[in-house]
């Protein structure tokens, strides 16, 4: 999986690159380790907030979310969760549409 940050308005410290990374890298579990995950975080500077928001690019798929709080520290951990929901729901509607993909014809009927 690989996290770009991105900012405006704020500095991007190292404690906040290594937090994020950390928590980011607890979705890799849901992926089974495909190395073409892209997670963006961004964060902009608002009048007395600051909206940061997660963008996870799998496959065809952009599982977003955003929060707007007064530290990027506490949107974070806002963040993570909603996103796990998105990913596991999305997973959900995939396993249910392999269920039903099975052919069950025999070849005797087709005849």
């Amino acid at each position: 999986m690989e996290l770009k940050i991105t900012a405006k308005g704020y500095k991007v410290t190292p404690d906040f690159t290594k937090i994020a990374e950390k928590k980011v890298m607890k979705l890799e579990k849901l992926f089974n380790d495909d190395e073409n995950v892209v997670a963006t975080v961004s964060i902009t500077k608002e009048k007395t907030s600051y909206k940061t928001t997660l963008v996870v690019k799998y496959r065809a798929f952009d599982f977003r979310a955003e929060y707007e709080d007064g530290t990027p520290y506490d949107a974070i951990d806002i963040i993570i969760p909603r996103i796990e929901g998105q990913i596991r729901k999305q997973k959900d509607i995939w396993a249910k549409s392999k269920k039903g993909s099975e052919n069950v014809y025999d070849e005797e009927e087709g005849k």
